[in-house]
């Protein structure tokens, strides 16, 4: 199921989701920045727990060449799930 994909600086196993945000506060993520003219691209990457760290939010990582931004993370039965976001362009 995972693939092998460039994640800073590292050739890893991932799996890496394109995925909307769950609401926040009775609006998506996504109509949030829209009215704030902000435009992002979401995606969740699961990596095993012995192959990375899990970074603090707020901390810039790239995946396949392309910078994101944590925006949540954490580890649970050896596996890190990391949600990145990144400005569309």
């Amino acid at each position: 199921m995972a693939d092998q994909r460039e994640f800073d600086g590292q050739t890893l196993d991932l799996i890496v989701v394109d995925n909307n945000l769950e609401d926040l506060n009775g609006l998506g993520r996504e109509q949030l920045d829209a009215m704030q003219e902000v435009y992002k691209v979401y995606k969740t990457v699961y990596v095993k727990s012995s192959d990375f760290f899990v970074p603090k939010i707020g901390t810039e990582l790239v995946l396949d060449g392309l910078s994101y931004y944590v925006e949540e993370s954490g580890e649970e039965m050896g596996v890190i799930r990391i949600v990145l976001s990144a400005n569309e362009s």
